[in-house]
């Protein structure tokens, strides 16, 4: 994770007066995983047309 998107993360957290600096990061686990899946998808079956 870069510095500016670790930022725009931690900010949230300390304005909420979340326990757990990075309960934001966390939260947004599953959703990072299922859309970096589904690009890679995306870019395999659209850009690389779904060859070996």
């Amino acid at each position: 994770m870069t510095p500016m998107a670790a930022n725009f993360n931690i900010v949230p957290a300390a304005l909420l007066d979340l326990p757990d600096k990075y309960q934001v990061i966390k939260a947004q686990i599953p959703t990072a995983l299922i859309l970096l899946a589904a690009n890679i998808c995306f870019m395999y079956f659209l850009a690389l047309g779904g060859h070996w």
